[in-house]
């Protein structure tokens, strides 16, 4: 867990730029900066600039790096195209599937271009239904998640610790006065 002076230089370092997007007609920023902290767990580091552990996808053709990860999906039997590959499986529910598997990821030259491209592959119209929420953080984080058109993160409980972190990143950002 992150230190409270660690999230606050996170904050101060991802908010304003995510500020800069959502004047341009990006997502409310306290949700961007909320979804980097709960990826990287409040800290710049790991996979190129990646603070939103965005997956290659099938259009991607930037460089990757390829990172071991959990997922989870409704059933046991979920396959990847090599080098990308299951570690283990277990069930946690029914019809609810943890997996460790190995993913490749996006590499990012610089912060910014990490959160143009998550911009891009928000405004995508497989979450169309989520767009018109754009400007209530905690409402757009549920609606990504909530079954209708492309579900975003595979965790079951994505929109409640969403609501939590952004709850944390708006105290933050009103001390800091960002």
């Amino acid at each position: 867990m992150a230190t409270k002076t660690e999230q606050t230089e996170f904050v101060k370092q991802i908010y304003p730029a995510a500020k800069r997007l959502y004047a341009t007609g990006g997502i409310n920023p306290l949700f961007v900066t909320a979804q980097a902290a709960l990826e990287t767990g409040y800290k710049i580091k790991g996979i190129g600039n990646n603070v939103f552990g965005i997956t290659k996808g099938s259009n991607w053709k930037g460089p990757v790096s390829l990172e071991l990860t959990t997922e989870y999906f409704k059933t046991g039997d979920v396959k990847f195209k090599a080098p990308e590959r299951v570690v283990s499986v277990e069930q946690i529910a029914p019809n609810r599937y943890k997996y460790r598997v190995y993913r490749y990821f996006r590499v990012y030259d610089t912060l910014d271009k990490c959160l143009d491209d998550h911009l891009a592959l928000l405004k995508k119209p497989m979450y169309a239904d989520a767009w018109a929420y754009r400007n209530d953080a905690k409402e757009y984080a549920r609606r990504i998640v909530d079954g209708i058109g492309a579900k975003y993160a595979t965790a079951p409980n994505y929109a409640p610790i969403m609501a939590s972190i952004i709850d944390n990143i708006e105290a933050i950002v009103k001390a800091q006065n960002l």
